[in-house]
């Protein structure tokens, strides 16, 4: 294996990798505590006892959840793309090292 395919691993394809996976994780703890809260909005409107402060006070706590589960999604998104450049670049240099020969 060539250094450059080893550099290109070491410091694009594997890191991109690992910002995928973790991004992954968080996003289902996320998202999971996002149904949590819906389900609770969704029990205080239904028992209607509760004043407005409560039911704006969970309904923002939503919110919350919401914009994690999109930080999550956006991170796995560029790792994923951090990964697809590392694995073109791989690629390429594969290519172009035939072409000189």
């Amino acid at each position: 294996m060539s250094t450059r395919k080893v550099i290109l691993l070491i410091t694009v394809v594997f890191p991109g990798l690992a910002v995928v996976g973790v991004s992954l994780y968080w996003f289902n703890l996320d998202y999971a505590a996002l149904i949590k809260a819906e389900k609770y909005v969704t029990n205080l409107v239904e028992t209607g006892k509760v004043n407005d402060r409560q039911l704006e006070y969970a309904y923002h706590r939503t919110y919350i959840h919401r914009i994690n589960v999109f930080a999550d999604g956006t991170w796995g998104l560029l790792g994923g793309v951090i990964t697809a450049l590392g694995i073109h670049g791989l690629v390429t240099e594969q290519t172009a090292n035939r072409n000189q020969h």
